[in-house]
């Protein structure tokens, strides 16, 4: 073979070979263009296993998803719907037109809420967080250092609420409790264009019913599956505590709230503050009723059914004995405050005022079994130091 022909052999040679590699590397692109199309679609159709949550459903359709939060002061309507459709993708020409239509995963997220800041920490987005309602009153502190830093503004609550300053920051969702009906300034908000989503999670019947108000914050993040992985491990442990007192015979009497302008807020038989009675093994009058929030009764109503109680949980913000005299002397007329049977929610309570009850609380329903659990049948939890509550002295 002469010198020529083998010149035209090897180009022709590694023409071949770059060509090659061309298509193969063509096709390990595709491949993972094709790979990560999968999992953004599997993440966003991912169908959540809602177990004891009775506030909201979410429902998968066709290039969206349906979320409703739904009425517990009107049985049977529906307080706000959203419909959910992938980031950047085009939206179905079939999403109805009675809900907000949000595009997710959301990227920001003005939580008014302290309880929704604890079911954010839970799911590792607080760096999403822009705005909170009172920054001095956040006890996370992560998210402490964000507002420091000038990464997360306040922006008021209720009658402080700043509108305008809510609508420059413009964050891809605001979140907020709901409370009986949509708000002037909540109407305001949605009719700007910002999506407002209500979290009523208060309003469940029991500790894992309100904690299970994390999937319904994770839908917007598209992460449903961590939220279900997470609230498994969580439902485990509160089942094993549950399983640790289920023997238990003897059921203190317990007392719980305070009087408050005039009107004690008793928690209702059908309120979450109830079950985690009933799942320690205490002993309250109001279990028969039928409330899911709180009762609103007279001093006198409760002294005359509850003077005898031996144990009292959640005596407003008092850190002790005297401080509950100073704001009632009636409260010494009970037994509990006579034997020194007092439990306050403000172990967690920073500087500056800020209580974590109010934010990690909400997700840590297992804590706080095991702290209710400890003051009820302290010989079962000897290991155990209150996590949340504190005896008042």
């Amino acid at each position: 073979m002469g010198i020529r022909q083998l010149l035209i052999l090897s180009t022709m040679l590694s023409l071949f070979l770059i060509l090659s590699c061309g298509k193969s590397a063509n096709k390990k692109t595709v491949s993972k263009s094709e790979s990560l199309k999968e999992i953004v679609d599997s993440s966003f159709y991912f169908r959540s296993n809602i177990k004891h949550a009775k506030g909201f459903t979410i429902e998968i359709r066709e290039g969206y998803k349906e979320i409703s939060v739904l009425d517990p002061w009107n049985k049977g309507q529906v307080f706000q719907k959203y419909y959910l459709v992938p980031r950047g993708k085009e939206k179905s020409s079939s999403i109805p037109t009675d809900g907000q239509i949000i595009e997710v995963p959301v990227r920001s997220i003005a939580a008014l809420s302290s309880t929704q800041i604890g079911i954010l920490n839970f799911l590792g987005v607080l760096d999403k967080v822009v705005a909170v309602s009172l920054p001095d009153r956040v006890y996370n502190g992560k998210l402490s250092k964000r507002v420091e830093s000038g990464k997360v503004i306040g922006v008021g609550h209720g009658a402080t609420l700043d509108f305008e300053r809510i609508l420059d920051l413009s964050p891809e969702l605001v979140m907020v409790a709901g409370f009986m009906k949509i708000s002037n300034d909540e109407t305001k908000l949605i009719n700007a264009g910002l999506p407002v989503a209500f979290n009523i999670e208060w309003m469940e019947s029991s500790p894992l019913a309100r904690a299970e108000w994390a999937k319904f914050i994770a839908v917007f993040f598209n992460m449903e599956q961590r939220a279900d992985d997470l609230f498994s491990e969580l439902e485990n442990r509160y089942s094993s505590i549950k399983s640790k007192i289920k023997e238990v015979e003897d059921k203190p009497d317990v007392i719980s709230g305070y009087h408050y302008k005039g009107v004690w807020y008793m928690p209702g038989g059908q309120s979450y503050l109830a079950q985690l009675l009933r799942d320690a093994k205490g002993e309250y009058c109001w279990f028969s009723d039928s409330t899911q929030g709180s009762i609103p009764l007279s001093f006198e109503v409760v002294l005359e059914k509850q003077s005898g109680a031996k144990i009292w949980f959640g005596p407003a913000h008092c850190q002790s004995l005297k401080e509950m005299k100073d704001l009632d002397e009636r409260y010494t007329l009970f037994q509990a405050y006579k034997d020194g049977q007092v439990y306050s929610v403000t172990k967690r309570t920073n500087e500056n005022g800020a209580n974590d009850y109010y934010e990690s609380g909400v997700i840590c329903p297992d804590l706080l079994l095991k702290d209710v659990a400890k003051v009820l049948h302290p010989e079962l939890f000897l290991d155990h130091d209150l996590f949340f509550y504190q005896k008042l002295d």
